[in-house]
């Protein structure tokens, strides 16, 4: 399960681990369902569901409904996070539940038969958004990853916002777009949705050996927001009278196969877990540090 190392001196019983996963286990379908109640509110003009929300057939209810499962959600991962000691965990619970509901939406071929691909790229922008305020309001309440510690010599670690690690973490976010390239090779919803938390993962992993001193809060944000000018950038370079034709053909750009929902729950996924991955790198020396706090 995607978390921090173990804090050095530290040992986690087999009763303590076995309510973590049964507490994981849980939040995980509490925030699955919370999302699949609302799916019956996002019909979209073929009489399937999504994929998008602010191409339904009604959109005010749609995105009133999604606001509220998402607050509910938020709750369910945070509070998660908060017991089972990690903000990790929190957000992959809430990625999870968004994953199964992306899972069920119809795919893309609802745009490229009578959408709008700009419509698409403004919505995962809001997605931005929204995994930028989801993530910020569970570290809050979970605390930070005690994993991430401050360069040697110093007592605080560097801002997640205005440091160069902030840079290095949107610049991480650009790897998730080769990788969608390479493993959205269909628009089948769980391919998409795969390829985005496979992306996300190789994000997490760049971003956390880049800048290890920095709570990675913007890494969450990076490859949504990369996903999203991409496709916001071939909506104008693919006229809309083409994607139909292209869809057929199956020449559908691969990066235009992820919805807005799928790199939101992408993200929420793979870059907890690209950050574990990363912490192997890092964990000798972040280890060190740690003893070097806690015997201060």
């Amino acid at each position: 399960m995607p978390g921090d190392p173990p804090i050095p001196g530290t040992q986690v019983s087999m009763m303590q681990a076995t309510t973590d996963w049964i507490l994981f286990i849980l939040a995980v379908g509490l925030s699955g369902l919370a999302f699949l109640s609302i799916e019956q509110m996002l019909l979209s003009p073929r009489g399937a569901f999504g994929p998008t929300i602010l191409q339904t057939t009604d959109p005010g209810p749609a995105v009133i409904s999604m606001v509220a499962a998402l607050v509910v959600v938020f709750l369910i991962g945070a509070s998660a996070g908060r017991l089972l000691r990690s903000a990790s965990k929190g957000l992959v619970v809430i990625g999870l539940g968004l994953a199964w509901l992306a899972w069920r939406l119809e795919g893309v071929e609802f745009v490229a038969f009578g959408g709008s691909m700009k419509w698409v790229a403004i919505e995962s922008l809001l997605w931005t958004l929204v995994v930028l305020l989801m993530t910020t309001g569970v570290y809050l309440i979970s605390g930070p990853l005690p994993c991430v510690q401050p360069k040697e010599g110093r007592k605080i670690c560097e801002n997640w916002a205005t440091s160069s690690s902030a840079g290095f973490f949107m610049l991480s976010g650009l790897a998730v777009l080769p990788v969608v390239w390479l493993f959205a090779q269909s628009p089948m919803r769980g391919q998409a949705v795969a390829s985005v938390i496979v992306g996300c993962v190789a994000v997490g992993m760049i971003g956390r050996m880049l800048a290890p001193h920095a709570q990675p809060l913007l890494l969450m944000v990076a490859p949504v927001l990369a996903g999203a000018l991409a496709q916001w950038a071939m909506s104008f370079m693919i006229p809309s009278s083409e994607l139909a034709t292209m869809y057929m053909e199956r020449s559908f750009p691969h990066l235009l196969i992820p919805v807005p929902i799928d790199w939101a729950a992408g993200s929420l996924i793979g870059v907890p877990w690209g950050i574990y991955f990363g912490n192997a790198f890092l964990q000798h020396d972040d280890g060190e540090q740690a003893a070097q706090l806690s015997s201060s």
